[in-house]
C-alpha cells in the first residue's frame, strides 16, 4: 500500500467517520478507524476541469476500523458482546468508500457531500442533476451538475449489510462479523422481508439473513396486489426455500409477479 497525502488522508478519515456504526464519537465510545487502504486513485469525469475548481479525482479503497463491545456508547448494536472479538477485545469491521475531490483541495469549499448508499447503490445522480450511476467520475455532464462546479468532496461508503458481499462495479459493501451464541450455537430472532420485485419478474428473492429452520411452517408468506389490499397468505405448499442455505425464497408455481407485494415473516440466524 502506499502512504496517503496528510490532506487526502483527512478527507478519508472523515467519509469513514460519517460511514462507520459508532465512529463519529470516535474516541469516547471507543470506535474508530483503525487502516485505509486506497486501491485506486484516478481522475474524475475525464480530467476536465470543473469550473474555478479544476479536475477532481476518484478515490476508492477499503476501511478497517473496531469497536468496544464493553462501552456504553455501543450498546444500542444488537448481540455486539457476542460478537468475535480482537487481540484487544474489540469487534472488527470493514467497508468500501468512493470519494470524488478536488485534485487541488484549497479550491474545495471545505464541505461534503455524504450519502449512505442503497444496498450499496448511490442514489444522487438526480439531486445532483448527473449521469455516471454507480460510478459518478464517470459523469458525462460534470460542469452541469450541482456539486462538483461548487467545489464539493462527495463520498460514499458501505453500511448496510443487504448491499451483499459483491463490490464489483463500485457496488459499496460491508462486512459485519456473524454473533453466536457463548456455546458458538446461531443467534436467532424474529426477521421480516417486503419484497416488491418491481417492472421485473424474479423468479427467487435473496433474504437479509438465512432463516434458521428449513420447516417451511415455521416462516410465512402472504401476497397483495394493492397496497390497501388485505394480505393473503400463501400456504407452505406454495413457496420454498430456493438453496441449502435457507437464504432465498421463491414460489412454487413460477416467478414472483411484478410490482405486487409480498411479505415473509420468519425465524433468522447469523445476523451480521
Amino acid at each position: 500500500m502506499k502512504s496517503i497525502p496528510r490532506r487526502k488522508a483527512l478527507a478519508i478519515h472523515v467519509a469513514c467517520a460519517l460511514a462507520a456504526a459508532g465512529s463519529v464519537v470516535a474516541l469516547d465510545s471507543q470506535a474508530r478507524v483503525t487502516t485505509i487502504q486506497i486501491t485506486s486513485t484516478t481522475p474524475a469525469y475525464g480530467g476536465v476541469a470543473i469550473g474555478s475548481v479544476g479536475a477532481y479525482e476518484r478515490i476508492v479503497g477499503k476501511a478497517f476500523g473496531e469497536v468496544s463491545p464493553t462501552d456504553s456508547h455501543n450498546s444500542i448494536i444488537v448481540d455486539v458482546g457476542n460478537a468475535p472479538k480482537n487481540a484487544r477485545g474489540n469487534v472488527e469491521y470493514s467497508f468500501d468508500f468512493y470519494i470524488l475531490k478536488p485534485v487541488d483541495m484549497t479550491k474545495a469549499n471545505r464541505r461534503m457531500m455524504y450519502e449512505p448508499p442503497n444496498r450499496g447503490g448511490k442514489q444522487y445522480a438526480a439531486f445532483n442533476r448527473s449521469t455516471g450511476g454507480n460510478d459518478p467520475a464517470t459523469s458525462t455532464n460534470p460542469n452541469s451538475t450541482f456539486l462538483a462546479p461548487r467545489g464539493y468532496v462527495m463520498a460514499w461508503s458501505g453500511w448496510d449489510a443487504a448491499a451483499g458481499t459483491d463490490n464489483s462495479a463500485f457496488n459499496t459493501t460491508i462486512t459485519l462479523p456473524v454473533a453466536k451464541n457463548s456455546d458458538g450455537t446461531s443467534i436467532t430472532g424474529p426477521a421480516y422481508e417486503y419484497i416488491v420485485m418491481g417492472t421485473a419478474t424474479g423468479t427467487s428473492y435473496t433474504l437479509t439473513y438465512p432463516a434458521a429452520s428449513a420447516d417451511q411452517t415455521k416462516g410465512t408468506l402472504t401476497w397483495r396486489k394493492h397496497l390497501d389490499d388485505v394480505p393473503a397468505p400463501i400456504a407452505a405448499t406454495g413457496w420454498a426455500y430456493a438453496d441449502a442455505t435457507n437464504s432465498a425464497i421463491k414460489l412454487t408455481s413460477g416467478p414472483f409477479n411484478a410490482n405486487d407485494i409480498y411479505e415473509f415473516s420468519y425465524t433468522a440466524k447469523d445476523r451480521r
